[in-house]
């Protein structure tokens, strides 16, 4: 009998070694993102591309000899989600590194918890200017700033004959940044602003907004909007025989917009973050299209290149710790899906990118090159 009891201990202490030491084969991440929801795409691209790189990472023998697993949490866009979700990766799970989140009102909740529990926190997608701030020493991303774009749609805008605007714009941290910055460069281009309004997250409703439209005089209208509440002002407006030209920011290139503006998103501009041109980008999309069975858009490239330097500045770590792979990121510098890989010290990517589409037949084309 005591040699079975002994037999089953011994068995027990064994298996308890080979948990640990699995465990210790495996570095887990965090990654919060809207996987359901109003803006699911912008999650699920960021997913594939982040999975698509750990896939390629694992294969190549992981991280000096460890796999890497990431934690994929869906936030739904939602603040308090994300926040609860950032929350259990650092007090639970005690993860060091979070990819997240796509909504910049999100992910500007989430960098005072990363700055005070010293956490990388990374995303490919958030945008607002008013994360570009030296005091967020651990927050990193991919995509460039909203100031870029912004800069880039006054100076379009100007270059199209545009005198008189109306600016309707989300107000959150990304809508009321970009639109204020937007104005202001118009402005100093020589351009009037006639009317201005901030609408909250959520709106369906954009009459009352279009009966005051009617008594300005404006040669077109400036809309930093959300993709559902872009789609619904876009259909309304043409509903109400309001025909100026519409100009939107990067939101509505979401499929979600086009989804809910139907027809009347045929002919509307907005800027995009530009298109690679790396060398790199046919076999990424070859890759990905085996594996998720589509065509990747822009962000999914942009988290792809988040979680190359991610895993290169951990390569380079002595130690997994914030501090260190910190260190590492603000030395990196290659050339990646979209572009050149570097960051400045308040973590910006350090490139500039934003191109002009439109809408024709329901596609996405753009413009002067007329790709889809």
């Amino acid at each position: 009998m005591r040699r079975v009891i002994f037999l089953a201990m011994a068995m027990m202490v064994l298996f308890a070694f080979v948990s640990c030491k699995g465990k210790q084969e495996t570095i887990r991440l965090g990654a919060t993102f809207p996987l359901t929801g109003a803006v699911a795409s912008y999650g699920v691209s960021a997913k594939n591309g982040i999975q698509l790189k750990v896939d390629e990472l694992n294969e190549a023998d992981g991280i000096n000899g460890k796999k890497v697993f990431i934690d994929f949490q869906d936030d739904k866009n939602s603040i308090r989600d994300a926040v609860n979700i950032f929350n259990n990766f650092v007090n639970i799970n005690k993860y060091q590194i979070v990819f997240g989140s796509a909504g910049s009102s999100v992910s500007e909740a989430l960098v005072p918890i990363s700055l005070s529990e010293k956490v990388i926190l990374i995303s490919p997608i958030s945008g607002s200017a008013r994360l570009s701030s030296d005091k967020w020493e651990y927050f990193f991303r991919t995509i460039p700033s909203d100031e870029e774009q912004s800069a880039r749609l006054a100076e379009w805008v100007i270059s199209d004959g545009i005198k008189n605007v109306a600016v309707i714009y989300t107000n959150n941290s990304w809508g009321k940044p970009l639109a204020e910055s937007f104005m202001r460069l118009f402005k100093e281009s020589g351009g009037n602003v006639v009317f201005e309004e901030g609408t909250p997250e959520g709106i369906s409703d954009f009459r009352t907004i279009i009966l005051k439209l009617r008594q300005a005089n404006f040669d077109a209208i400036i809309s930093p909007t959300y993709p559902k509440e872009g789609g619904i002002l876009v259909k309304q407006l043409k509903e109400s025989g309001i025909n100026a030209r519409l100009y939107g920011g990067d939101n509505w290139g979401a499929p979600e917009f086009r989804n809910i503006a139907g027809n009347s998103a045929e002919g509307v501009f907005f800027t995009f973050p530009s298109e690679s041109q790396s060398p790199q980008w046919d076999n990424f999309v070859e890759k990905y299209r085996i594996k998720y069975n589509e065509k990747p858009d822009i962000f999914a490239a942009y988290a792809y290149d988040a979680a190359t330097a991610i895993f290169e500045a951990m390569k380079k770590s002595k130690q997994l710790s914030a501090d260190e792979i910190r260190s590492q990121l603000l030395l990196l510098d290659f050339e990646g899906l979209t572009g050149r890989i570097s960051f400045k010290e308040n973590g910006d990517i350090d490139n500039e990118g934003y191109g002009k589409r439109t809408i024709e037949n329901g596609k996405l084309v753009t413009i002067n090159q007329k790709e889809k």
